[in-house]
């Protein structure tokens, strides 16, 4: 089984700063542990956009905020809103959390549509779609990441990290199965190195996790 350093790994993680009670003061230390890594990117609220710009200026990590979070139950026209407000704010990337209902409903012409208006929107900048796999059956999932596809997201994300449920290497490779062409990101209570490694060896190109300095620090 191939083995990763801490860094290389890390190398490959989105630093999760999205905890509804985090203050200015832990945004700015959150920055600064992405960079101290050299994270692929921090995901932070819409509300510390400019702050998350201002700590990392000059650093090649990326900064990825939030449309319809957490639940993506929000109308289309608002998460079009949102879009273009994360990126004027400076956000590079946009993680969109799907309309879990209406997916569960099979309003699959809902789910696209929000899609489709997202990514038109912002105007070539990568669209991550967020699904939520612990709330979704297995058919929900497959349904989901092929929707995403055709949409145009870039990438396809398990979960928002707030579902009870943890992401599992059987969803990054159901996700692969579902559509090979799908650049997957694994989140949703990864806290272990070991955890981290096997979701990249299923396939996942990068994961999103509260616990970056934990697996880093794990040897």
């Amino acid at each position: 089984m191939p083995t990763w350093m801490p860094l290389e790994l890390v190398r490959k993680v989105d630093h999760l700063l999205l905890e509804p009670q985090l203050s200015r003061q832990e945004i700015e230390a959150g920055c600064q542990v992405a960079m101290r890594l050299d994270c692929y990117a921090v995901v932070v609220k819409p509300h510390y956009i400019e702050l998350a710009r201002k700590a990392l200026k000059d650093t090649p990590v990326k900064i990825i905020s939030v449309v319809g979070f957490p639940h993506g139950g929000v109308t289309t026209a608002t998460k079009m809103f949102e879009t273009q407000d994360v990126l004027q704010r400076g956000a590079d990337e946009v993680a969109l959390v799907v309309n879990i209902g209406a997916l569960r409903d099979g309003d699959d012409l809902v789910v696209k549509n929000d899609i489709l208006s997202v990514v038109k929107v912002a105007r070539g900048h990568p669209i991550t779609v967020i699904l939520e796999t612990g709330l979704l059956s297995d058919e929900e999932k497959t349904r989901g990441c092929k929707i995403a596809q055709v949409a145009g997201a870039a990438f396809v994300q398990t979960g928002t990290d707030f579902a009870p449920a943890s992401v599992t290497v059987g969803d990054i490779r159901l996700l692969r199965a579902a559509s090979p062409d799908a650049k997957v990101i694994a989140a949703g209570g990864i806290a272990r190195r070991h955890t981290a490694q096997q979701m990249i060896e299923a396939g996942a190109v990068r994961i999103a996790t509260r616990f970056t300095e934990k697996i880093a620090a794990e040897a």
